[in-house]
């Protein structure tokens, strides 16, 4: 900390509580199923036993297999549900057509007598633009012509450490002319060759007008020992014949279901949770690796006021997850838990991130620090439960480049002082603006920092009873100079 105080802070600015209200009106994130199934063809076989063109939704995997397919004009597609006790569905973006409410088995299948593309995403796990989804290629008949695409799928996975292997289909779509070739082959990871898995190396052919998948299977190895989930890659490579490579690696998580001979460990909560925004529409969340026995990471989202929603489920290995699709210059919060095989962890903590708000001057009403540089914003709740209210700020210092922040925990005007907030030139030990917070409330607290000339937006939410933590956050803004 001697680094920073010698540092020129920027900005610091006072807030009073005042008797305006901002009353944020939010989606409140329940999804309404529909009662029955609607778009679809009569009398599908089941299992969809027959179908040259199959979507796979498998078990407890978020994905569908394959997650794009290729018809032409008059072809069906049909979906087929296998064993599992995670529910699923089918639902077109363009609301055209529904498989009805989530399921663990069943088939639906719909005949697409128009060209076009067509998105598909399942209600529970994903979204038109995240998470679980699909596309459908139609293309006029004669048309479907080419070497075609070979990816991998599903592109992460989870297995438990007693199933004996692991299979993934190498796909071709998009055409099926002349011979093409592929290499498969496992890479390195957190999980140990021969010891957790079998490595494998393998040359996959299609001939002329071969566009079935090709399964490729590892050999997964069980022991005794109670170890967290590790993970290894499947790497596609050389691809011949002209075709081209579509997703071309798959993330296998190897889950430990040894049972302790006492009692199972605690399930913890994912740790070292953060969102970061990184575009107009992304936020990027990631969180620490721990030693808990996780199968999946459940992540949720809600604005700033309103119900948490799932948006989704992700290997826990992947530490990582990027949600798109988002509004620009919006505060996000998330929440994530992880789910074992005896049941769920507590949530994590709520932190907030925000996608990159629009450039130019300062708003009216909002402190604006570094000469113009930052606009500054803080809202609250009081103990009453009352709306989030907004914040009036007193500027201080010449050209705007210093002052006061500070919370009023009543409804008064002279209300009591209850933080600080600094915003401090890093830029020349870290090419990065640092954002330093400290309070003395436990009231809900969101505060939002936007840089002016890029629209970057560093976000911070303290939920109501917390005592709020100092924070200082040396990596804010990467936007110097």
């Amino acid at each position: 900390m001697k680094l920073a105080r010698t540092m020129p802070a920027l900005a610091l600015g006072l807030f009073l509580a005042i008797p305006a209200f901002a009353q944020h009106h939010m989606n409140s994130g329940k999804v309404d199923y529909d009662p029955d199934p609607g778009g679809g063809d009569r009398d599908v076989p089941e299992g969809c036993v027959g179908a040259a063109n199959k979507v796979q939704i498998t078990g407890n995997q978020v994905s569908f297999a394959p997650s794009t397919i290729t018809i032409e004009v008059g072809q069906p597609v049909c979906w087929t549900w296998s064993t599992g006790n995670t529910s699923h569905n089918v639902k077109g973006n363009d609301n055209s057509f529904t498989s009805g409410p989530p399921a663990s088995t069943g088939t639906f299948q719909r005949t697409f007598t128009e060209a076009g593309t067509f998105g598909f995403h399942c209600q529970v796990h994903g979204s038109p633009t995240s998470g679980m989804r699909g596309t459908v290629i139609v293309q006029e008949a004669g048309a479907v012509s080419g070497p075609g695409t070979i990816a991998v799928n599903p592109e992460a996975s989870t297995v438990d450490e007693s199933a004996g292997s692991v299979v993934l289909n190498i796909e071709r779509t998009g055409g099926t002319d002349g011979k093409v070739t592929v290499k498969v082959a496992t890479g390195t990871g957190s999980a140990a060759k021969g010891k957790d898995f079998l490595p494998r190396t393998a040359v996959l052919t299609w001939n002329p007008g071969d566009g079935e998948a090709k399964p490729f299977a590892v050999t997964i190895k069980q022991d005794t020992a109670l170890e967290q989930d590790e993970t290894f890659p499947v790497l596609l490579s050389k691809v011949t014949g002209g075709a081209a490579l579509g997703a071309a690696s798959s993330t296998i998580t190897i889950h430990d279901d040894d049972t302790p001979s006492c009692s199972p460990a605690a399930l913890l909560a994912p740790s070292g949770v953060k969102a970061v925004g990184r575009s107009t529409g992304e936020v990027l969340v990631s969180w620490g690796a721990d030693s808990s026995v996780a199968r999946e990471v459940r992540i949720e989202r809600r604005m700033e006021s309103g119900a948490f929603r799932e948006i989704a489920a992700v290997p826990a290995g992947a530490l990582r997850f990027v949600d798109g699709g988002l509004d620009a210059g919006t505060t996000y919060q998330y929440r994530l838990r992880a789910v074992g095989v005896d049941g769920t962890s507590s949530w994590s903590e709520i932190v907030a991130g925000a996608t990159d708000g629009g450039t130019g001057a300062c708003a009216a009403g909002t402190l604006c620090l570094g000469d113009g540089r930052f606009e500054a914003k803080v809202s609250y709740r009081s103990a009453d439960g009352a709306p989030l209210r907004a914040a009036q700020s007193i500027e201080v210092g010449p050209a705007r480049r210093s002052g006061l922040f500070a919370f009023a925990q009543g409804t008064a005007p002279d209300g009591e002082l209850q933080g600080i907030l600094n915003v401090l030139d890093g830029c020349a030990v870290n090419d990065h603006f640092w954002v330093y917070l400290a309070a003395v409330t436990d009231l809900e607290l969101d505060v939002a920092v936007r840089d002016t000339q890029t629209g970057r937006t560093w976000a911070f939410h303290n939920p109501a009873g917390k005592a709020a933590d100092v924070v200082r956050d040396v990596d804010a803004f990467r936007t110097c100079p």
